[in-house]
């Protein structure tokens, strides 16, 4: 997904490109995309979710859709993904340090691991063998957890509940410290105080080689969809602090 707005947006300052989470698109970010007002977007679809809903999802095609948008806006930019998103960011973080200016991880502390996965693995298996069953499940409990509002931006550009099983395949052996630890850019971890995926947070802050750590009062797994301007703003912030090394007539 490209911002409609991004050709308006200043092209001497670092572009951003935000990265999606499990079951959902691009199109799920636009609120966030809506608050970077300074700069250009990209919110690209990962395989096997949005428009790439037929394609496989491998945790190297993510990659590999991150560096295509990366690309896109010249060649360099701040990478900032939810959830999933977070993991494919640490991941291309580690393919390649010197395109991706900066990390913004929100949601995604917690090392995968196949017991962790196994949960994920019976819904996987669920939505495989009943489709329209799991997806009204699905759209029912996230309207209850967050309301219509949010849970309408999830659904945006259509929920992929087929490719949980192979997320969850690629998540299963990634490993998401190792991957952090070899990235030589600055990572900002962002995570919801309430949220169950910053078991181990510490650990990736201690693994980082510059991190830091900043944690929403009373925020959710799903915050940053909740709370879209602030994240957006939070996120603008992160990159304006790394407009001072990006230089458009070399970098794009």
């Amino acid at each position: 997904m490209t911002s409609d707005h991004a050709p308006s947006r200043a092209t001497e300052r670092l572009p951003v490109v935000l990265v999606h989470g499990l079951r959902v698109s691009g199109a799920a970010l636009h609120r966030i995309d809506a608050a970077i007002t300074d700069r250009e977007t990209r919110c690209p679809d990962l395989p096997g979710h949005g428009t790439r809903s037929g394609e496989v999802f491998t945790m190297e095609s993510a990659v590999d859709a991150v560096f295509d948008a990366i690309d896109d806006v010249g060649g360099r930019a701040m990478v900032a993904g939810m959830s999933l998103g977070g993991y494919v960011a640490m991941a291309a973080g580690a393919r390649d340090s010197t395109a991706i200016a900066g990390l913004t991880v929100m949601c995604a502390t917690t090392q995968p691991t196949a017991l962790l996965a196994a949960p994920f693995r019976v819904f996987g298996a669920a939505t495989r063998y009943l489709p329209k069953e799991a997806a009204a499940i699905s759209k029912f409990l996230t309207r209850i957890a967050v309301g219509r509002g949010v849970s309408e931006d999830m659904e945006a550009g259509g929920l992929s509940l087929h490719s949980i099983r192979d997320v969850v395949n690629g998540l299963a052996t990634f490993d998401a410290l190792s991957a952090i630890a070899s990235y030589a850019g600055p990572t900002e971890f962002l995570n919801g105080a309430q949220d169950p995926f910053r078991l181990n947070e510490h650990r990736f802050l201690d693994a980082a080689q510059d991190a830091r750590l900043t944690v929403v009062e009373s925020g959710s797994h799903l915050f940053p969809l909740i709370q879209p301007a602030l994240v957006g703003k939070f996120i603008a912030a992160e990159a304006a602090s790394l407009d001072h090394d990006f230089d458009p007539a070399t970098d794009r």
